[in-house]
């Protein structure tokens, strides 16, 4: 096959194949419009019905993020910073009450400053929290690895034990009020964290806001998703003692 050839066949599997991956971008940027369409559409629907309220952007949340950030995110080795990150934007914002209870969902754009673990950046951070009835200590359950659970008692990393065997094999605990942390977890709480079947790996609550850890919620503006997601918080709010938060 001769040298004109060959780069024929060359230059002709490119153009195929960059007008593939051109139609590719364009069909995934039409399918993803017309679903965050879809979603609005749900939302716009069901916003009224259920008393919330939808903002594209309204930067006066920042104040809400900032507030979490005042209380002790613990220990690097749990929370995983050391930083204080500060909110800069608050896009996609849902509020309103579910189950009687206050929430908030939204994307905040925030800033990491530098600290010992690297230099600062700026990133996309969501949330979908539920408030509490008044702020308390900063308590974080979360599921681990049987070893690491184990390892982090042995050497003192913070991890409270509780006195359930299973619950302690299963969850680390870290607080900063240890009475708080066992007042909190009640036995139905402690039970529910065992047998619930939904995918999550714990919560945290810090000042007055209570979060789950790892459910995935592919939009945070779906009714749907938004709800189950809140119901998951509720659930865990309804476990534990009124006397807490008196």
């Amino acid at each position: 096959m001769s040298g004109p050839a060959i780069i024929a066949i060359v230059v002709g599997g490119l153009i195929v194949v960059g007008g593939l991956l051109t139609w590719m971008m364009i069909w995934l940027r039409k399918d993803y419009k017309e679903s965050v369409e879809g979603v609005l559409n749900r939302l716009n629907e069901e916003a009224p019905r259920r008393g919330w309220r939808y903002e594209e952007r309204e930067d006066n949340y920042n104040q809400v993020f900032d507030e979490v950030q005042q209380y002790a995110p613990l220990s690097a080795t749990v929370i995983g910073f050391d930083r204080q990150p500060s909110a800069v934007r608050a896009h996609e914002v849902v509020t309103g009450q579910h189950r009687g209870r206050p929430f908030l969902s939204a994307r905040f754009y925030i800033k990491d400053p530098t600290d010992i673990n690297g230099p600062g950046s700026m990133h996309d951070e969501h949330a979908i929290w539920v408030r509490t009835p008044a702020p308390r200590p900063t308590l974080d359950v979360r599921s681990v690895p049987r070893l690491q659970s184990s390892v982090g008692g042995a050497l003192g990393m913070g991890d409270l034990r509780i006195g359930h065997q299973e619950f302690d094999a299963r969850y680390q605990v870290t607080a900063e009020n240890e009475q708080f942390a066992r007042d909190v977890l009640s036995p139905q709480l402690i039970d529910f964290l065992l047998t619930d079947s939904r995918t999550f790996q714990g919560f945290w609550l810090r000042g007055q806001q209570l979060e789950v850890i790892g459910d995935i919620v592919p939009d945070h503006r779906d009714p749907g998703p938004l709800s189950a997601a809140l119901d998951l918080r509720c659930d865990i709010l309804d476990r534990i003692p009124q006397q807490v938060w008196t």
